[in-house]
């Protein structure tokens, strides 16, 4: 098979492919397959190595810092209530060290970036975030952590874009370069960074999102994918940061246009990062739900396709009478220790957890590792053993048995059973009420708020489990004016990855 280059071999009955849609072709190929691709030629393993297709050993590295099938519960971040910040889970959870007077603005992989610091709630460590001097308003931020990657974090502070020239002046051409800056736990310090037009950035977006509303923000909300960062415009803009390559991309939103939510209530439209599975777009209209995936190209185009559409109609209907076979219900569950006092928050509150370390700070970094080539084909065999159930997470699985009635069984609790006539309903007497929280971390299911009951629905087999009431994170007794306006579904990670902070 010729690559367009010139080889191959001269037997005339080749088929000839650009280097390109080769490049493409092989990247669509699973990891085992892709490595032992490279065993063809020397030019096939060029294109590999060159391109990277292969992804990282994210099965081989995970287990080390996530347990398997590990789904902590879900951060809010509320106003009006005595608590910023309430953590809502199964029954039994491990009370988590975080701060209930502290907002979380973003969650990665395990950890929590609050106002000033980045903490992960499993092990207490917090690392401290020095001042941006001179302070500038941001337009949003974003968390980056990956430990299949790296054990290095990096907060993300993008500037405000350009303004809206005022009534009467001659609009002038905007800018196109996005200043933003960057923290990385490896330095230690903001570094201002540029990101420029990519392939897949029409000045039009740029324009439209840099054409501030009144009271819409800039963004959203941002999720991190795989070295980018995604996030949701208002104007129906994806904005996807590409730090590593020092561009930007932008593509146009897929359905309805219109704000995703207003800014005291979870959103109806929302863009999810799933660990596994990519950058989702999700829409809910009358209960109407829609997901499209996000594809991107070798050749940096970016396009949606509808992956789901599916009426919630008879899963509303029958959550009043909650035909479930109902054990056990999620709710709030406290921090370790119980909330602070209002002047703990001043660092204090983090020390008395890091005074309990032993001092024992890891300090090989394994981020800059890389596999040696001969290695791959039998890490990719390895990577399929461990998705069988290779590792065995022996101490957490042991701790963590569903061996008495109050624990929670994800595969099997709280299932909503379809009455068939359901179907032929129109919409429940109680609106359609609906709101997306987020996605489950290691399943292809969505979490909702529906008719004020939290909900887990699965998409691929279409069914719907009931999680518990949203009155604990609604009902405030001090006020009425009370919402929950932020979703963080949070994947536990037990690696002491803030060391020495």
């Amino acid at each position: 098979m010729n690559t367009g280059d010139g080889s191959g071999d001269s037997s005339g009955n080749d088929i000839y492919f650009p280097s390109d849609v080769l490049v493409d072709i092989l990247g669509r190929l699973p990891r085992r397959a892709l490595a032992r691709s490279q065993c063809v030629c020397r030019t096939w393993r060029a294109l590999v190595t060159s391109h990277k297709l292969i992804p990282p050993l994210l099965p081989l590295r995970l287990p080390h810092y996530f347990p398997r099938r590990a789904f902590g519960g879900i951060f809010f971040s509320k106003n009006g209530f005595a608590s910023n910040t309430s953590f809502f889970g199964p029954p039994g959870s491990e009370r988590l060290f975080f701060p209930h007077e502290a907002r979380v603005r973003q969650s990665c992989n395990g950890l929590l970036l609050l106002d000033d610091c980045v903490l992960n709630p499993a092990t207490g460590r917090c690392s401290r975030l020095p001042s941006l001097k001179p302070w500038r308003r941001a337009a949003a931020e974003a968390l980056a952590f990956d430990p299949a990657v790296s054990l290095h974090y990096d907060v993300y502070h993008l500037e405000k874009l350009a303004a809206r020239p005022n009534q009467g002046e001659v609009p002038q051409q905007l800018e196109k370069p996005l200043s933003l800056f960057v923290y990385s736990s490896r330095t230690g310090r903001w570094e201002s960074r540029e990101l420029v037009p990519g392939r897949c950035a029409p000045g039009h977006l740029y324009d439209a999102v840099a054409t501030p509303r009144k009271y819409d923000p800039t963004v959203w909300s941002s999720a991190y994918w795989r070295g980018s960062i995604y996030m949701h415009c208002h104007k129906d803009t994806l904005m996807v940061l590409r730090p590593s390559c020092g561009t930007y991309d932008m593509v146009q939103l897929p359905g309805e246009p219109g704000s995703p939510s207003c800014c005291f209530t979870l959103p109806w439209k929302s863009v999810l990062a799933s660990y596994e599975r990519g950058i989702h777009y999700v829409s809910i209209n009358k209960l109407q739900l829609r997901v499209w995936m996000l594809t991107e190209s070798t050749y940096g185009q970016l396009w949606w396709t509808l992956a789901y559409d599916v009426n919630l109609n008879p899963h509303g209907h029958m959550i009043k009478p909650r035909t479930i076979q109902q054990m056990v219900t999620w709710g709030i569950v406290g921090s370790r220790g119980g909330p602070p006092k209002d002047d703990d928050y001043d660092g204090d509150y983090y020390d008395d957890y890091n005074d309990d370390d032993d001092g024992d700070d890891d300090d090989d970094d394994d981020d800059d590792d890389e596999d040696e080539e001969e290695e791959e084909v039998n890490d990719a065999e390895q990577e399929e053993k461990q998705e069988d159930g290779g590792y065995s997470w022996s101490s957490y699985d042991q701790e963590h048995e569903d061996n008495d009635a109050y624990s929670w069984n994800s595969d099997t609790d709280n299932f909503i059973d379809i009455d068939g006539g359901a179907e032929l309903l129109g919409l429940p007497s109680w609106g359609n009420y609906c709101r997306i929280v987020g996605f489950h971390p290691h399943k292809n299911a969505l979490i909702l708020i529906i008719d004020f009951a939290v909900v887990l629905y699965h998409l691929d087999t279409s069914r719907m489990q009931y999680l518990g009431e949203d009155s604990q994170l609604m009902r405030n007794p001090y006020t009425h004016a009370c919402c929950v306006n932020g979703s963080f579904t949070y994947r536990p990670c037990y690696a002491d990855v803030l060391l020495g902070e």
